[in-house]
């Protein structure tokens, strides 16, 4: 039974630093487009960001239930 509470724990360490990481390049991106870009060249890179949203939040609705 400790190793499959550790193995789980494992899993959720790895999907929560992989939500972090995105977090972390989203925010980065965020202040660098919003700063230093046209809008019209936000366009594709907004596109990623909303997607990589939709799956942080999805994520962290689940962890939230």
């Amino acid at each position: 039974m400790d190793k499959e509470l550790l193995k789980i724990y494992d899993d959720i360490i790895v999907k929560a630093n992989t939500l972090l990481g995105i977090f972390k390049i989203e925010k980065k991106k965020r202040g660098e487009f919003t700063y230093q870009k046209l809008s019209q060249a936000n366009l594709e890179p907004a596109n990623k960001s909303l997607e990589n949203a939709k799956i942080f939040f999805k994520h962290i609705r689940k962890l939230c239930q």
